[in-house]
């Protein structure tokens, strides 16, 4: 294992996990490492999903309807390892994950993540493999999506150079190809347009 890190492998790869939101994430060979400053995402859509999950539950109140606890529709795009999604269902006891990946060995890595949360992991680009069960019931997406200018990639460390893969940093020529093709599935208030989505 000395020898591994010592030839520049991420510790990460050389353990088989990564520590995130308190949580041991399973990190494949060649499958992207979670950072920890992305725990600040997770924050922010615990935050929002409980918000949404809050405001449902006073709709019903006001429909005269028993407040039943409301489910939480959670969606992860460029899932990656699956950390993102396992950290939300961590912490939103009963959410329903929805995770996308386009590198078949991030799927196989984030279904072994998300497991025992229930969470579904599925192989495709963004919103392309998402079932149409979804339509009108997101309640928080988020996408930790590439974003690293293509022609800065030279510049990153030799552990993310070298041991994870293209795809999940090649953020096209200025870095924001991918969140573009995200973001295009918002309206201009930010909120979902499911017909925009395909859902």
């Amino acid at each position: 294992m000395v020898d591994r890190r010592a030839a520049g492998l991420p510790i990460e790869h050389v353990l088989g996990w990564a520590e995130f939101c308190g949580l041991r994430i399973a990190v494949d060979p060649g499958v992207f490492v979670p950072r920890r400053r992305t725990e600040f995402l997770v924050r922010q859509a615990v935050t929002l999903a409980r918000q949404a999950a809050k405001a449902t539950g006073q709709a019903a109140k006001a429909a005269g309807q028993a407040p039943a606890r409301p489910r939480v529709f959670v969606v992860d795009l460029c899932c990656g390892s699956g950390a993102i999604g396992a950290a939300l269902a961590a912490a939103l006891d009963g959410a329903e994950l929805h995770a996308v990946d386009v590198d078949p060995a991030a799927v196989r890595c984030a279904r072994r993540n998300v497991a025992a949360s229930g969470g579904q992991v599925y192989e495709g680009d963004l919103y392309q493999p998402l079932p149409a069960t979804l339509r009108g019931r997101v309640d928080v997406l988020v996408a930790n999506a590439p974003y690293v200018p293509a022609g800065a990639i030279g510049l990153l460390p030799p552990e993310s150079r070298i041991h994870e893969p293209r795809v999940a940093v090649d953020g096209g020529a200025d870095g924001l190809d991918v969140l573009r093709r995200v973001q295009k599935a918002m309206d201009p208030n930010g909120v979902m347009n499911p017909g925009k989505l395909g859902l």
